[in-house]
C-alpha cells in the first residue's frame, strides 16, 4: 500500500531506474521527472514536499515501474 513520501526519497528510488529530477522546468512550483521522451510533473516547494499517493501511482504506470517500487 502506497503512502505519503517525501520528495528527496522519491528522487532517490527513481534514480536507481535512470530517472531523472529536475526543478527548474515545469513551471514557478514544479518540477518534471524524466527518462527518455517521457516526463512527470510534479508540484514541489523544496525536497521536504509530500508526494501524495496519486502522483506516485502516477509515476509507477508513467514509466512502467514495478508495482512495489515505493514500498517501505
Amino acid at each position: 500500500m502506497l503512502k505519503l513520501m517525501e520528495l528527496r526519497k522519491v528522487i532517490k528510488i527513481l534514480s536507481d531506474y535512470d530517472i531523472q529530477f529536475d526543478y527548474a522546468s515545469g513551471g514557478k512550483h514544479t518540477g518534471k521527472f524524466y527518462k527518455g521522451g517521457k516526463s512527470f510533473p510534479v508540484k514541489c516547494h523544496g525536497r521536504k514536499t509530500e508526494m501524495l499517493t496519486y502522483a506516485l501511482k502516477g509515476l509507477i504506470k508513467k514509466f512502467n515501474l514495478p508495482k512495489d517500487t515505493f514500498d517501505g
